[in-house]
This record gives structure tokens, C-alpha cells and sequence, in this order.
């Protein structure tokens, strides 16, 4: 069997050529700067003898490279394992003396830098006496170098683990936040369901049951979904209000309106479905004469505004939505600050011009995103914009 390219054996051939590469710098850089010192001092040496010297004094670090890092990955630094990596730290640079010293000798042999009459093992003492010092703040600056990159690396991971942690926490808190919101509407339009039956309603009874039944199997297929496409979720939202028409009839009037081209944007699961009860429920449901929900979505430079107006009695005087104890208002702000955080803006107020002159009629909730367009799933016509201006 054979090691394919990108194998173990291709891996150690990357390796081999990095490492000779990462010496081959030093050694240049040495041989250039020796002969410009030997030229300007007027002592004339071959050039084969500068580049070989040069060469054999950081070759000689090569062989001994993967065993260093090796032993920095397999070995303790700290505390008391610190004791019994240093013999092998000792091993491994007296390995780089001696080659160094032998390829040094060879090199000065064979050029005649070295002189015939001066003996092998003398010339070994003279290189290493020559080379210890410098070797040894080499290696200690190898360790130093190797010791920042597993440093830099640990971090790294650390960094991206928290980073998929935190992403995971958010999609648990999403769904958690989505599990909670989904029982709350489909327990209110099951009450829907039983008041129409107790009042012999049967067939707005069983139209309120198909609608549901089209809702239930959205809830199911979007299961753990955060983003749906804005035309997915004014989909729903339809269905949702023809429910809610059986059960109001006359009394409610429905716009809805968003433009076609807006249908791939990006919207949170179910964010205009507990506006919009809120909104029959404080502004419909307390009226006899009934009154109007509008939904409406815009496109304002590079955000997405979604609003649900009513026409219904404004808010009392301080009420907030960050103390609003509702379920459904509560879980969209907490599911806009998770999946969206401090892009998004969530707002409820009086309805009105805004500058005074004329009374606020009705409330006005206001969700603003970024805004960003749908890639999962094929492009389908967007929902017309029905129930324009449609009662009964």
C-alpha cells in the first residue's frame, strides 16, 4: 500500500521542505554578510568556503529540528517535568555541536580552510568552542519561537470553541424561546375553536379547524427554523387572520401590504404573528364596533421595517415594551435580541403624525432589521398584498 500525496508521507515531505527552507534563510544571510566582512577587511577567502561554512553550520540544525519539536509537544516545561526535559534538551543541542562541527571540518578539508596538518578531532573542539554560545541562544530562541506558535495556536481554538459554544447556547435559546411561543397561539386558536362550537357555530368552527390544521403544519415543517423568508411569514400570517376573521367576522378589517420584491428578505420565525394578536386583542377585541389591523413591510436603505398598526385605544401613559408582561411581546424581544442583537429595533407606541397636531389613533408596533435576503429553498411568488381594505 502506498501513502497518498496528501498522506502521512506527503505531510513529512511539506514538513522536510519548510524546515530546509526556514534554514536556508540564516544560512544566505550568513555566508553574504561574512564575505562583505572578509572583502572589506581585505582577507580574501574562496567563495566556495564562505557558502559551504555557512551551509554546514545551519544545515546541521535540520536533522535535529523535528526532534526539537518534538520533544517541546512530548515533554513538560513547567514545574518539576521541567528537570527531566532538560537532558534531552542537553542531548539534542550537544547533536547540533557535533554535526556542525563535523560538516564545519569536512567543509574546511575539502576548500583547504583547514590546514592538512591540523587533526579532525582537533578541529571538532575548535567549532564547537566557536559555535557553543551561539548555538545555545539559537535553540533557546527556537524553543521561544515554537513555544509562541503552540501559544498562538491554543489560543486560536480556545477563541473558536467559546465562539461555537456561544452560537450554540443562541440556537438553544432560539428554540427554547420558539417551543414557548408556539403552544401559546395554538392553545388561543384552539380556544377559538371551542368557543364557536359552544356557540353552535359549525361551519365558522370547522373553517377556524382547517386553518388550523394549515398552521400546525407550517409550525411543524419550520420546527428549530430561526429565518424564514418574509413571504413564509406573512403566509402565516394570513392564515392566521382568517382564523381570527371567522371569529371576529365584520368587526375586523385586515390590510395587508408588503411589495413583492420584499418576499426573500430575512425575518426571525414567527416575529409578526404575536404582534398581530396582540394587536386584535388590545385593539379589536375590546371594541364593539370592531376596527382595523394592518401589517405592512418596507424596505428603508439597507434595513427591513416590519409594523403592525391597530386602530384600537391607545397605550396608557408610561407603558413600555421592556415592561410589557405578555408572552408573545416578551418572546419577540428576547428572540430579536438573540438571533439579531443590537442591529435590530423593537418598538410599540401610540399610532399618530408624530409631530402632535393631530391624536394618536391606535398603537403601532415596529420591528427593524437588517436587511438580508432568503437562500434556502426556491424563489415562489410573494402573497399578494390581500385584504386590502377588506371587511367581512
Amino acid at each position: 500500500m502506498t501513502n497518498r500525496p496528501g498522506g502521512t508521507a506527503g505531510r513529512a515531505l511539506k514538513w522536510t521542505g519548510l524546515i530546509v527552507l526556514g534554514w536556508t534563510v540564516p544560512a544566505i544571510i550568513g555566508a553574504s554578510g561574512h564575505f562583505a566582512g572578509m572583502s572589506m577587511m581585505g582577507n580574501g577567502m574562496p567563495g566556495s568556503h564562505v557558502i559551504g561554512h555557512s551551509l554546514a553550520i545551519w544545515y546541521a540544525w535540520v536533522p535535529v529540528t523535528p526532534l526539537i519539536l518534538l520533544a517541546w509537544r512530548r515533554l513538560p516545561h513547567t514545574g518539576a517535568g521541567l528537570a527531566a526535559a532538560l537532558p534531552v534538551h542537553a542531548v539534542l543541542v550537544t547533536t547540533v555541536f557535533l554535526l556542525q562541527a563535523v560538516f564545519a571540518t569536512a567543509v574546511g578539508h575539502r576548500t583547504g580552510h583547514v590546514p592538512p596538518n591540523v587533526g579532525v578531532a582537533e578541529a571538532i573542539r575548535g567549532s564547537v568552542a566557536e559555535q557553543a554560545a551561539y548555538d545555545l541562544l539559537i535553540y533557546v530562541g527556537l524553543l521561544a519561537a515554537v513555544a509562541g506558535v503552540d501559544l498562538a495556536r491554543r489560543y486560536r481554538e480556545r477563541d473558536l470553541r467559546a465562539s461555537q459554544l456561544e452560537a450554540q447556547l443562541a440556537q438553544a435559546r432560539l428554540s427554547a424561546l420558539q417551543m414557548q411561543l408556539q403552544p401559546h397561539f395554538l392553545f388561543n386558536a384552539l380556544n377559538s375553536v371551542a368557543m364557536l362550537v359552544r356557540r353552535q357555530q359549525t361551519r365558522e368552527a370547522l373553517d377556524v379547524i382547517v386553518g388550523f390544521g394549515e398552521l400546525l403544519r407550517y409550525v411543524l415543517d419550520e420546527a428549530g427554523t430561526t429565518d424564514v423568508p418574509l413571504r413564509d411569514e406573512l403566509r402565516f400570517v394570513r392564515q392566521y387572520l382568517e382564523i381570527e376573521r371567522v371569529r371576529y367576522g365584520d368587526r375586523l378589517t385586515i390590510v395587508l401590504d408588503a411589495p413583492e420584491e420584499l418576499g426573500s428578505a430575512v425575518v426571525p420565525n414567527l416575529v409578526l404573528q404575536p404582534l398581530v394578536e396582540n394587536a386584535i386583542k388590545h385593539g379589536i377585541a375590546t371594541r364593539a364596533a370592531g376596527g382595523t389591523v394592518a401589517v405592512t413591510a418596507a424596505c428603508r436603505g439597507d434595513t427591513l421595517v416590519l409594523t403592525v398598526r391597530n386602530d384600537g385605544p391607545p397605550l396608557p401613559h408610561g407603558w413600555t415594551v421592556e415592561e410589557a408582561d405578555g408572552v408573545g411581546l416578551r418572546n419577540v424581544r428576547e428572540r430579536l435580541a438573540a438571533s439579531v442583537g443590537g442591529d435590530a429595533r423593537f418598538t410599540i407606541g401610540n399610532a399618530g403624525d408624530g409631530t402632535g397636531a393631530a391624536p394618536a389613533t391606535g398603537v403601532e408596533a415596529t420591528v427593524t432589521l437588517p436587511y438580508r435576503v432568503a437562500t434556502r429553498g426556491p424563489r415562489v411568488p410573494a402573497p399578494a398584498p390581500a385584504f386590502e381594505a377588506r371587511t367581512g
